[in-house]
């Protein structure tokens, strides 16, 4: 996926450290979101670009700053579980994602949005620990064996990391 939002890479703590030291529930590390929609009907995309373009615009500080991480397709190909185009936004910061919830329960219109933890189990974040906003959509069970791992925060193509070693990593850019 492209990155639309990144890690300052001065200072990538900035969007990693919660302000307040809240931590999720154990063994959550963060949440990503995934926004649907549908390339061949040209409501449903426009729908969805307006809505990324809102966000970043409500979230200035949170966008530049890299705590919302907004990703996007860089064609119209489906990949992975999921069984439509979607974009993404993740946060890591317990602060941010209580706002960014909250902000797509009111701004989500008519697309479908799923949202799961990264607990190192991809299969039980996708189709057990999932929140939806909308109409819940099919997913594909496409998963390997559970590794205990997560994709590193913010870093395209980044290695995945245990569990137990996430907060006590250091991320490089």
């Amino acid at each position: 996926m492209d990155y639309v939002t990144h890690l300052p890479k001065e200072d990538p703590s900035v969007a990693t450290t919660s302000i307040y030291n809240l931590k999720y529930t154990y063994p959550v590390k963060y949440y990503d979101f995934h926004i649907y929609y549908f390339a061949h009907n040209e409501k449903s995309t426009s729908e969805s670009d307006a809505l990324r373009a809102k966000l970043l615009a409500d979230f200035p500080k949170d966008t530049a700053n890299g705590s919302i991480l907004v990703k996007k397709l860089p064609n119209d190909k489906i990949i992975g579980p999921h069984p439509t185009q979607f974009w993404e936004a993740d946060v890591l910061r317990p602060e941010v994602f209580v706002q960014v919830l909250s902000w797509f329960q009111l701004n989500h219109g008519n697309l479908s949005v799923l949202i799961h933890p990264q607990t190192g189990d991809d299969l039980k974040d996708h189709f057990d620990h999932a929140l939806w906003l909308g109409d819940k959509l099919p997913l594909f069970d496409v998963f390997g064996p559970v590794k205990g791992e997560i994709p590193e925060f913010g870093v395209k193509g980044g290695k995945r990391i245990k569990v137990d070693d996430f907060d006590s990593h250091k991320t490089v850019l």
